[in-house]
């Protein structure tokens, strides 16, 4: 008769804080992880809500991820690797690859002519090329403008 009262519902899960910082070391997302921990992802988060060390496994395990990924690259870097050499100077040593770009637009020109207007040669012609040079400056003076 005095058996202690149970609380009823699951036991507290127990996480190994070593499996969070390998797997966020290898950049799992943190559902990933609670996976693979065997606990629900509501699970997990409530309990990284309550206990500051499982956040500071995850940071931790991202940061030495991190630094390994560095590590690779920079060795294969110095192994003479010419890609990962210009993106590291790209990434490190604000180097850019410059190119001129140049630009030629075709764009369609529609007139509009007043079909009262006798140099028209007949009423609308309806579209031609323009290779988009000129600066626009010169507009004629005497053609109505309808915008």
């Amino acid at each position: 008769m005095n058996e202690p009262k149970s609380k009823g519902g699951r036991p507290k899960a127990e996480i190994d804080f070593t499996v969070v910082e390998r797997l966020a070391g290898i950049d799992c997302t943190e559902p990933e992880i609670s996976s693979v921990l065997g606990i629900s992802y509501s699970t997990w988060k409530r309990h990284k809500k309550s206990d500051p060390q499982l956040s500071e496994a995850v940071v931790r395990g991202r940061n030495i991820g991190k630094m390994s990924l560095r590590r690779l690259q920079w060795e294969t870097a110095l192994g003479g690797n010419p890609a990962m050499q210009i993106w590291l100077g790209k990434q490190r040593l604000g180097q850019s690859d410059k190119q001129q770009i140049e630009q030629h637009q075709v764009e369609q020109l529609v007139i509009v002519t007043d079909r009262t207007d006798k140099r028209a040669n007949g009423g609308i012609h309806e579209s031609s090329e323009v290779s988009g040079t000129g600066s626009g400056e010169e507009i004629r003076e005497d053609v109505p403008r309808t915008h």
